[in-house]
């Protein structure tokens, strides 16, 4: 017996039907909390409590990020700018007492920072429920707190526990009750004065089906309950609850001292056995993301096709190509053809909007690639790095018609979905009057208080409909965002600052030796902007069957400021971070950051795509896209040949490591205003010849009998090219026929 209620129980956690064996207390998240009276005035010390632990967390990151200005090997003068820029001396004085320095006080501030469990929920007995106001709960939740009203006392939070699914025990032809009962058996057979916690009770109704608020739902909801309860205690089976099951009664057993009832579980938990609704809550969402387009949870899929199977697949293909119908009824596709966009680029934003991304998002450089951009649009791609709705108008859309098509856009997904359910007589969602009827129903099989869970607006809602006997709620809350005049106070603020720091910056030259703001050394916070009108160079090539683009942008002096990583092959998530990764690397060379230090990090870094590298003329081999990348920025801007495979074997760009070109040729001042610098790997191309300004003879001061509002002359040329490098710049230097080139110094005698 022992080894097959073993087996039963291996099987029900590989399916997620039965939670492995824990303690109460790490299953239900007010387990170990004792219940304090209900007040106005312990409502309004929660909210207040729940802000200050708001505050909190923004200030720790706050002054984590001041740490990290600062370097974690700091010198004096850093420390003293740091304070002069007002950073608090104490918390300097301990970061840098505390074993591991500046470093590990950041990590730490962060760290507390965005610990998801710093506060446990506040637990309120229920007997002043009904004579608190309800405007106190959504003020006290829109500060995020959790709050939990309880109408008995919970299991002592150390006994053993196992959380039962039961969406899980619901197959495409309806409800496996031997499968529910035999397992609720086996786990109840193995604790003494153990507790069994029902959750996924609302997805096991939508399964099955059933409107969960319609009477019948909360009538299965009780026999479910009975089903359970009788499996767990050995209690009877009635024929009451099995005609509504529609399945046989069953007869008493061994008695056994195990409670069963419905109780909110942990988050991790709740994954972790793929619930998709919490305790008698109804299911709150019911599309999932799968291969880059949205879907239907299981008990969603299983509920349509019990109600109206013919509306499932075309809900599904639908869902599949959402964001291509959003696309046609948002701004026409049409229209969008005539503008340029190719049945590819058209490809890619259906797919982006299908994946939630909003309009701004689906029409930006990174899901469209320059090519597309360039080519098809006849635009600059770095134009629209991240702001699609510019290039909607760009193409010739009004302001008008991206108003209307961002309303047509958001939320097609779930609207489709709804429509679709509400007409299959299966409404999401439902009203608290609803869930507090199945709560009910459910209180009186079991015989104790049967928690509903909500969040957010629900929350509210729970709290103002009250509470029946047998019930008790824990409503999560979600901090408010700052209200529209806040926002629009706090960007007015920020253009004044950086009109100020702009004001504030330092006028005078600095000396020719000195340090840039983008050279090595000290972390500099100021951010150098690159010029509204740039050069740079783009980069194809393959990396393992893999297409990459690399596009460049520098400043004046041609050094490197800013990059853009452009993939094809990939999935939409790998793309994502990788445009995002190649923002942050540009905010750093922005702000100070060497290019050297990120080639040190990410050459030779080992992930697929890898292999061979096509298209490139330095490299033909790279262990990972990373590794491509940086050696290619290292050659091009770092002169780092040594990072380099193959020899250069350009026209006009030098022959190759023979003849010394990096040596001899080298980047100048003058060449950076007209070339890129990455583009021609920081050397001089030998088709392009600087010229002097002015001959040293023409720079020198006027005579004294000349007139000094006379410009300096120029030298004349003659004609006839120099013996040396054949440039046409030669001009006499005596009365001997004695000559000079421009160009190269070359002196000679003129042909007579």
């Amino acid at each position: 017996m022992a080894t097959q209620t073993r087996d039963i129980l291996q099987a029900s956690e590989e399916d997620g039907l039965v939670s492995p064996a824990l303690l109460f207390g790490h299953i239900c998240p007010v387990a170990a909390i004792e219940p304090v009276p209900l007040s106005d005035i312990a409502l309004t010390q929660t909210r207040d409590h729940w802000a200050l632990a708001g505050i909190q967390s923004v200030s720790q990151l706050a002054l984590a990020e001041m740490l990290d200005r600062i370097g974690l090997a700091p010198r004096n003068m850093d420390l003293a700018e740091a304070l002069a820029s007002g950073f608090p001396q104490d918390l300097l004085e301990e970061a840098l007492r505390l074993p591991g320095g500046i470093e590990k006080t950041a990590n730490a501030l962060r760290a507390s920072a965005t610990s998801g469990s710093a506060l446990p929920p506040t637990v309120f007995d229920a007997a002043g429920f009904n004579d608190t106001s309800p405007s106190l709960f959504n003020a006290a939740l829109s500060e995020g707190a959790m709050i939990a009203v309880s109408q008995a006392d919970l299991p002592d939070a150390h006994c053993p526990a196992r959380a039962i699914n039961l969406s899980r025990a619901i197959g495409p032809d309806g409800l496996e009750d031997d499968l529910l009962f035999l397992s609720a058996q086996a786990a109840a057979q193995e604790m003494t004065d153990g507790v069994i916690v029902l959750t996924g009770l609302g997805a096991a109704l939508l399964a099955l089906g059933l409107p969960y608020a319609s009477d019948v739902a909360a009538e299965t909801a009780a026999a479910l309950c009975a089903l359970v309860q009788s499996a767990a205690t050995g209690a009877a089976f009635g024929e009451q609850y099995a005609k509504t099951l529609n399945i046989p009664p069953r007869d008493a057993t061994e008695k056994r001292a195990v409670h069963v009832l419905i109780a909110p579980i942990l988050p991790d938990l709740a994954d972790a056995i793929g619930s998709d609704s919490d305790g008698a809550s109804p299911v709150r969402g019911v599309l999932i993301y799968e291969n880059d387009a949205p879907s239907l949870i299981q008990s969603a899929k299983y509920g349509l096709a019990a109600r109206a199977p013919e509306r499932l697949p075309t809900l599904l293909q639908g869902l599949a190509t959402v964001g291509e119908q959003d696309l046609d009824a948002a701004l026409g596709i049409n229209k969008l053809k005539a503008r340029g966009f190719n049945d590819n680029a058209l490809g890619k934003v259906g797919r982006a909007l299908g994946e939630g991304l909003p309009l701004s998002a689906a029409f930006s450089r990174w899901v469209l690639g320059d090519e597309i951009i360039s080519d098809d649009l006849k635009l600059l791609p770095e134009n629209f790095d991240s702001d699609g709705l510019s290039l909607l108008s760009a193409v010739g859309f009004s302001k008008t018609d991206i108003v209307a098509a961002e309303a047509a856009i958001e939320g097609g997904g779930e609207l489709m979905t709804q429509s679709v359910f509400e007409a299959a007589g299966l409404p999401l969602g439902a009203s608290p009057g609803a869930e507090l009827k199945i709560a009910s129903a459910c209180a009186e099989v079991l015989s104790a208080p049967v928690w509903l869970t909500a969040s957010g607006a629900n929350a509210a809602d729970l709290a103002k409909a009250g509470l029946s006997d047998g019930v008790s709620l824990l409503m999560i809350g979600h901090r408010a965002p700052p209200s529209a005049e806040i926002q629009e106070r706090m960007e007015h603020a920020l253009s004044l600052a950086e009109d100020m720091g702009e004001e504030a910056e330092p006028t005078q030259a600095m000396p020719a030796d000195a340090p840039s703001a983008r050279a090595a050394g000290p972390y500099q916070p100021k951010r150098t902007r690159l010029p509204d009108r740039r050069k740079g160079y783009i980069q194809k090539a393959t990396v393992g069957g893999h297409k990459v683009y690399i596009h460049t942008g520098e400043f004046d002096d041609g050094e490197l400021g800013e990059i853009f990583i452009d993939l094809h092959k990939e999935g939409a998530a790998f793309r994502s971070l990788m445009n995002n990764f190649a923002i942050s690397v540009s905010m750093g060379l922005q702000h100070g950051v060497p290019l050297d230090e990120y080639v040190d990090a990410f050459v030779f870094t080992r992930f697929e795509p890898a292999g061979a590298v096509k298209g490139n003329d330095r490299i033909t081999n790279a262990t990972s896209i990373l590794d491509y990348i940086f050696r290619e920025l290292a050659v091009s801007y770092l002169g780092r040949d040594d990072l380099a495979e193959a020899d250069v074997s350009h026209d006009g760009l030098g022959r190759g490591a023979g003849d010394a070109t990096r040596d001899a040729a080298e980047f100048s001042e003058e060449a950076a205003q007209i070339i890129s610098k990455g583009f021609s790997r920081g050397q001089l191309p030998d088709n392009i010849v600087i010229l002097d300004k002015l001959r040293p003879e023409a720079e020198a001061q006027p005579s004294e009998d000349a007139r000094s509002d006379v410009a300096p002359v120029t030298p004349e040329y003659i004609d006839q090219a120099c013996a040396g490098c054949g440039s046409f710049t030669v001009f006499p230097i005596s009365d001997d026929g004695e000559t000079e080139c421009d160009t190269c110094g070359n002196e000679d005698q003129m042909n007579q």
